[in-house]
């Protein structure tokens, strides 16, 4: 990850052009985003290990430890990792729509850029929504079903300004590429319903 982000922040100094590619900046936010969380696992593991072999009690309530300390820096790691799989698909999705796209305006760039970034901050804030079941008193699970549930709106400003491109664009209509963009935009926006719904802590603790 660090060799990714100083690899492209030479490359945005030395190059302009290069600064426009959003393929790049999905590059640089999924490592940084790497940089955040993989740490915290590497810790958590380190920690388990200890707990194991060396009689440690990080984790293990009878020596004063706390087995939800465990979960929370596993998911820490595990929902950012999740952006992480995800952005660089954000990147080619958004790159071949601004190419396809007929339009002279920045709009498509700096709109889908800036949401990406949303993207990154607020998916680093909102791993305690794979834990409500565990005992997170109402106001810690209130913050994070909202900071879940606002998610959506960068993420809602990406898929409308894939389809605005789309619309604003030549592409034949028999065109597999269009297909298979609106195909992944369709597939994409139905599991982004799914996560809005399940955001609520209340609903989610009664379907688990």
């Amino acid at each position: 990850a660090i060799n990714f982000i100083c690899t492209l922040y030479d490359v945005f100094s030395r190059s302009v052009s290069s600064r426009m590619s959003i393929v790049l900046w999905s590059y640089f936010f999924t490592s940084v985003l790497l940089l955040i969380s993989l740490p915290v696992l590497a810790s958590a593991i380190t920690m388990l290990l200890f707990d194991r072999n060396f009689g440690s009690a990080f984790f293990d309530p009878l020596g004063g430890g706390d087995p939800v300390l465990f979960q929370h820096m596993f998911w820490f790691f595990g929902h950012p990792e999740v952006y992480v799989l995800i952005l660089p698909g954000f990147g080619v999705i958004g790159h071949i729509c601004l190419s396809l796209s007929m339009l002279s305006d920045a709009f498509g760039f700096y709109g889908l850029l800036f949401a990406m970034f949303s993207i990154v901050c607020l998916g680093s804030s909102v791993w305690g929504h794979h834990m409500f079941t565990v005992g997170l008193d109402v106001k810690t699970a209130v913050f994070f079903s909202s900071v879940t549930m606002v998610i959506g709106v960068p993420t809602g400003i990406k898929v409308f300004t894939w389809l605005y491109m789309l619309l604003n664009s030549n592409v034949n209509k028999s065109d597999p590429i269009l297909w298979w963009l609106i195909s992944f935009i369709v597939l994409f926006t139905f599991g982004g319903v799914t996560g809005i719904v399940l955001s609520a802590c209340v609903l989610d603790n009664v379907l688990h």
